[in-house]
């Protein structure tokens, strides 16, 4: 095959490196590019579209998958800046988006669900139909789905993990009971039991699905394809593509290679996909380099070909020469690239902290003036900022204090600020109410009040309706549709949050008995009985948030242990910075943190702060980045050896998204460095 010219690769930012020139002439049928973070996988994968485009004539059209919507996005931003524009015989598409198109197109009828509040009472419907069948025929092991509503968290991740990795195909071929399965897999077995029942009430018993939740399209097609046999194509797949590429390779689970295998075998044309092992944090999803490499070349076509980019043009020499003995990679620099490293150690969180505030004066006063002066003969304002990623959300609670009465315009991203978390916001709450009469003048905001009854709702159970559905209806394996506007939602909270806003006596009231009816009985739920903590307890609110009484609410809640855990973590942060201070003055200083922030985002200050979740960092980058908490047991955290790779995986995600400097905040008596972790 002659390759065309790439004549619109104009930029210097665009000519391919040595190593994408090898993926460019390659013509092997199959092609995996294992490449590092910040080599240009994403645009590696456009450059070879538009050159496979140009090579199939008029009438060719090419796929390019992404796992995610965000890699949708990142692909067509490439494209643009590459071509100057997404051509229209390429589609970009996610998976659940081209399983939702091979459905229809064979006729399926695919209602979606997009309502969260409808799909958690459909799961709760679910629950209480599986409640009916264990008064029937009970089972000792699932008595934890008897005991409480199931958390609607723990469950929806545990339908994605459950769907992700194909937990039923693998059953099919083993045998023994579902209880014997889940015990070898280390699987929750109630939870498996609930996920049987949703499932069944959700497709019927002639399996036409009532309707589609986000992953349910791909599930559904994963599973038609393997009534076909292993070489046997999808005839609605059937040489639709001259080619196919695949983007975000690393996220790849189960069900996508399903989908994708069978794309391939249906006479698609050449496969690309592009993917960075080191990247994948997701669970469900299962590496395609090192030890899974061989599974992907049973799914592929015989001759596939692995071609590595390890040239960053990123970032330069000091940080590659930070990361690659910290991670045991090989990362290379451009040689126009400059960068700069910083290691630091702090003793503790507190001095990690004042690091940290130190470092956002230097970026915004020094480097931030650099970038003022440079920009001074554009008409666009670029504004300096710190971004700062972090492993736990607690973690921000600590960092969001300490920069607020800095007076700094923080935003977060992939995290809520920490008073507007249902799990911080209940406390304050409990803190605000049990000050009764004498908080009258000191109101916490409405965001705070809403987001605390959604986790009186959430940590104590007091939202079941079983009384809104009718048994019988779920008795027959079918939901109720009657019942599904009278489930409980954000606008329930919303609407008691205007109710109760600067008024914590009758706040005191809703919490003890959980309506505004003041005939109502009092509730026993320790949410209710920390309104009776001594009023003497007012005094020093770290001494409220670490009273057993408190953490009881989340030691008793029916939630998922590791959401225990955070949740604990946080009143430690709270209790931390509440250390002998009054309640008054706790929620006080608290409130005009929140209100600032609010004033500065009406104003449109710039942010000069963002703090990141690994997530919501992982496929950017930014010019300052700050890594901080890094210590064994920490970030990394703790993990089984099975899922250990993940943890390491979140560290270095975080430390590849800076181009210009990059500072690592290391524990002194923990350290990680220096590696390989």
């Amino acid at each position: 095959m002659t390759h065309p010219p790439a004549r619109s690769w104009n930029s210097q930012w665009f000519v391919p490196t040595g190593e994408q020139q090898q993926v460019l002439q390659s013509n092997a049928p199959a092609i995996v590019i294992s490449a590092l973070a910040g080599t240009g996988k994403t645009t590696t994968l456009c450059m070879k579209a538009c050159q496979l485009l140009a090579g199939l004539g008029p009438e060719g059209r090419i796929l390019v998958l992404a796992y995610s919507r965000a890699g949708v996005t990142a692909l067509r931003d490439r494209l643009l800046k590459l071509h100057g524009a997404v051509p229209a015989s390429l589609e970009i598409l996610t998976i659940e988006q081209l399983s939702e198109q091979v459905l229809r197109a064979q006729g399926d009828p695919v209602v979606k669900l997009d309502d969260p509040v409808q799909r958690r009472f459909l799961i709760l419907q679910a629950q209480q139909a599986l409640r009916q069948e264990l008064a029937r025929s009970p089972d000792p092991d699932a008595d934890a789905v008897m005991a409480h509503d199931v958390d609607i968290d723990a469950f929806l991740a545990f339908e994605a993990l459950a769907k992700k990795r194909r937990l039923d195909h693998q059953r099919d071929g083993e045998e023994g009971s579902l209880r014997d399965f889940c015990a070898a897999q280390d699987l929750d077995y109630s939870l498996y039991r609930l996920l049987h029942q949703y499932e069944r009430m959700r497709v019927g018993l002639n399996h036409e699905p009532r309707f589609y939740a986000e992953g349910d399209c791909s599930f559904e097609l994963s599973r038609q394809l393997d009534l076909l046999g292993w070489d046997q194509p999808c005839e609605p797949l059937q040489g639709r593509y001259g080619a196919v590429l695949f983007d975000e390779l690393h996220d790849l689970d189960e069900g996508a290679l399903t989908i994708l295998r069978k794309l391939v075998q249906s006479d698609n044309g050449v496969f690309v996909g592009a993917g960075d092992f080191n990247q994948h944090i997701h669970e469900g999803a299962f590496s395609v380099f090192g030890g899974a490499l061989q599974h992907l070349r049973d799914s592929l076509p015989a001759g596939m070909e692995v071609l590595h980019i390890n040239t960053t043009r990123r970032f330069g020499a000091e940080i590659c020469a930070a990361l690659n003995p910290l991670f045991g990679v090989e990362f290379a620099c451009a040689p126009q690239n400059s960068d700069s490293f910083v290691h630091q150690r702090y003793d503790t969180d507190a001095q990690c902290a004042q690091q940290l505030v130190e470092l956002h004066a230097q970026i915004v006063q020094g480097w931030g003036g650099l970038r003022a002066v440079q920009t001074a003969k554009t008409d666009r304002i670029t504004h300096s900022a710190l971004n700062v990623v972090l492993r736990n959300p607690q973690d921000s609670i600590l960092l969001e204090w300490v920069f607020g009465h800095e007076g700094v315009h923080y935003g977060c991203q992939g995290m809520g600020a920490f008073y507007l978390r249902r799990e911080v916001a209940l406390v304050l709450c409990l803190l605000w109410a049990l000050q009764g009469d004498s908080a009258a003048g000191r109101t916490l905001t409405p965001g705070i009040v809403a987001a605390g009854i959604q986790g009186l709702l959430h940590y104590s159970r007091r939202n079941a309706r079983p009384d809104a559905v009718d048994p019988d209806v779920l008795a027959q394996g079918e939901f109720d549709d009657a019942g599904w506007t009278l489930g409980p939602g954000a606008s329930e909270s919303q609407q008691l949050a205007a109710t109760l806003h600067g008024n914590a006596p009758q706040m005191q009231r809703y919490i003890v008995h959980g309506t505004l009816d003041r005939q109502a009985p009092p509730l026993a739920d320790a949410c209710a009985q920390a309104m009776a903590l001594p009023p003497g307890l007012l005094a020093d609110a770290g001494a409220f948030f670490r009273h057993a009484d408190v953490r009881r609410i989340f030691e008793d809640a029916a939630i998922h242990g590791v959401e225990r855990q955070a949740c604990l973590a946080s009143l430690e942060q709270l209790a931390g910075l509440a250390q002998g201070m009054p309640a008054s003055e706790f929620l006080g200083r608290l409130t005009l943190m929140a209100t600032t922030s609010i004033a500065m985002y009406q104003r449109k200050e710039p942010v000069t702060l963002r703090l990141l979740s690994v997530e919501a960092c992982k496929g950017r980058e930014f010019m300052f980045v700050a890594v901080p908490f890094v210590e064994r047991g920490r970030f990394p955290g703790p993990a089984a050896q099975a899922e250990a790779y993940r943890e390491r995986n979140m560290l270095y995600v975080a430390m590849t998204r800076a181009r210009t400097a990059l500072w690592l905040l290391e524990s002194a008596a923990r350290p990680v460095s220096p590696g390989p972790v």
